[in-house]
């Protein structure tokens, strides 16, 4: 009997550390979330689908126009250069083919393939890099301060500011009663 205990007390003073890693290694896991867990599901897509909206960001730029002194009511209006753009990861492929003969030619091509992220269970997406917000190319503000130059001068200088549109691309115009 007294065997047996020397025995186990050995077995654990050599293997006390590596259980102690391996017990810290599990409740890291546990405390975090595993990798594929629905919990990094739903983060993935919940990045995925930020999409821009361009009647949200008109409202939301209308209404803080509308906090400048003397501007009154503003509405917006933003023309757009190019949309969303979506940057995927891609595996490019090259191939060269020389052609013997009395001529030398030789021809290259590329191949490329979109990558493909498994999330277990919960299906396939393509690996997102990065995503380019559109461009303006212009803007119309009508508002009610739109006769007093300052109002104007700050406008113009807030929407430039704003949305990288040169002043000149700019138009603010009085709103109709």
């Amino acid at each position: 009997m007294k065997n047996w205990k020397t025995g186990l007390n050995r077995q654990w003073e050599k293997y006390k550390y590596f259980i102690a890693v391996i017990s810290v290694g599990v409740l890291l896991l546990v405390s975090s979330g595993i990798p594929g867990s629905k919990d990094t599901a739903a983060d993935t897509e919940e990045a995925v689908s930020q999409e821009f909206d361009l009647a949200s960001f008109q409202q939301s730029v209308a209404d803080s126009l509308s906090k400048i002194d003397g501007a009154g009511h503003v509405e917006v209006l933003l023309s757009l250069e190019s949309g969303e753009e979506a940057v995927y990861a891609s595996d490019v492929s090259q191939t060269s083919q020389t052609s013997g003969g009395s001529t030398d030619s030789s021809s290259e091509s590329y191949q490329s393939t979109m990558s493909i992220l498994s999330d277990g269970s919960y299906g396939e997406s393509p690996v997102l890099i990065k995503s380019n917000y559109p461009t303006f190319r212009g803007a119309v503000i009508l508002c009610d301060g739109a006769d007093n130059d300052v109002v104007r001068l700050q406008i113009t200088q807030a929407v430039s500011a704003l949305c990288g549109i040169s002043t000149d691309h700019i138009s603010i115009s009085k709103m109709s009663q």
